[in-house]
C-alpha cells in the first residue's frame, strides 16, 4: 500500500515537472531546439507546443525513442552524450535536458557542451530528481539508499520501498549523480550560465494542490528540481 502511494506521488510530481517545462517555453515563431534524452517524440512535441514552427533535434541511446521521434518529424539521432554533442557551436535557441543529467558520468562535459551549442542569449531548461527531497532524506535517515540513487547495475538495492526493483537493461538507466538544487545551480554557474528561474515539482508525502503549493514555497525539498538558464557571453 505504501509503495503504491509513493508511486502515485512520483507520477503526479513528474507530470507537474513536465507542465512547468512547457510553461518555460514562451510563444515564438521559429526556434531551433535540441532535446537531449528525448525518450518519446510525443513528449517533445508537447513540451514545445508554444513554438509555432519548432525545428526539433533530439538525441537518445534508445532505439524506440529515436523511432518514435522520427515518425513525428523530429530530427532524432542515436547518440551517447558522454561524447561531445554532434552539433556546431551557437546552433540552438533552446536546449532541453529533462531527467538526463543524473545518468551522465561527466556532468562538467555535458554542461560545457550545452553552453557551446546554444546561441548567445539562447536558454537551457534542465530538470532532474532531487537528492534533498524529503523522501530521499527520510530514506537516508533510516540508513537506506536514497530513492533516487542506484548503486548496482544488476538490481535496484538498498531501499525496501524502492519504486523500481527491476534489473537494469543498460548502464545508462542508472542514476550516477543525484543533485540538490544548490548543486545543480552552481554547476551551471560554473559553466557560465546565467540562472533565470529555479523550480520544484512534487512534494512528499503530499499530492494535489498541497504538493504544488509546498514545492513552490520550498523547491529545495521537492521531488524534482529544475532550472531555466541563459547563455550570456562575457
Amino acid at each position: 500500500m505504501l509503495k503504491k502511494y509513493l508511486i502515485k506521488i512520483w507520477h503526479e510530481a513528474a507530470a507537474i515537472n513536465n507542465d512547468i517545462l512547457i510553461s518555460y517555453v514562451k510563444p515564438q515563431k521559429t526556434v531551433k531546439i535540441l532535446d537531449i534524452g528525448v525518450f518519446r517524440g510525443e513528449l517533445a512535441l508537447k513540451r514545445f507546443k508554444n513554438i509555432k514552427n519548432p525545428d526539433i533535434y533530439a538525441l537518445d541511446i534508445d532505439d524506440e525513442a529515436i523511432r518514435s521521434s522520427k515518425v513525428l518529424g523530429i530530427k532524432a539521432k542515436k547518440y551517447d552524450i558522454e561524447k561531445s554533442l554532434p552539433f556546431k557551436s551557437d546552433f540552438f535557441d533552446i536546449v532541453c535536458a529533462n531527467q538526463v543529467i543524473e545518468h551522465v558520468v561527466n556532468v562538467d562535459s555535458l554542461a560545457q557542451e550545452m553552453f557551446r551549442v546554444l546561441k548567445p542569449k539562447g536558454f537551457l531548461i534542465i530538470s532532474t530528481e532531487n537528492l534533498s527531497s524529503w523522501h530521499n532524506i527520510f530514506a537516508l535517515f533510516l540508513g537506506w539508499q536514497a530513492f533516487s540513487q542506484q548503486i548496482s547495475s544488476i538490481k535496484n538495492i538498498g531501499n525496501p520501498f524502492r519504486l523500481n526493483d527491476n534489473q537494469f537493461e543498460k548502464r545508462a538507466d542508472i542514476h550516477i549523480h543525484i543533485f540538490t538544487l544548490k548543486g545543480l545551480r552552481e554547476l551551471l554557474e560554473l559553466h557560465r550560465f546565467k540562472i533565470e528561474r529555479v523550480f520544484g515539482a512534487g512534494y512528499y508525502p503530499f499530492f494535489g494542490k498541497v504538493s504544488q503549493i509546498l514545492s513552490k514555497i520550498d523547491p529545495c525539498h521537492s521531488a524534482f528540481i529544475g532550472i531555466k538558464a541563459r547563455k550570456v557571453k562575457n
